[in-house]
């Protein structure tokens, strides 16, 4: 599987906090190394976002993925915003 960041999520991953950059880094290792964990809330999105999935990366922030075949795109990073 490949993975795959967007100028869009590096962006707003850099606007955020140290301590925040860690918890998202870590969900990435989690999710890359165990889709399943329960941890991550893994979960597919709805409305104008339904070809896309999401996960926790700590209480407050989410990650946006684009799952293919054989590539994972990370789209975007934020609070609860994001899916806006």
């Amino acid at each position: 599987m490949e993975f795959l960041y967007t100028r869009r999520f590096l962006r707003s991953f850099n606007k955020l906090p140290v301590p925040v950059q860690e918890d998202i880094l870590s969900a990435i290792e989690r999710f890359k190394n165990k889709r399943e964990h329960k941890a991550l809330r893994l979960h597919k999105l709805s409305g104008r976002m339904k070809k896309y999935h999401a996960f926790s990366a700590n209480f407050t922030y989410r990650v946006i993925v684009e799952i293919k075949k054989t590539k994972v795109y990370f789209l975007d990073v934020g609070d609860h915003e994001v899916y806006q």
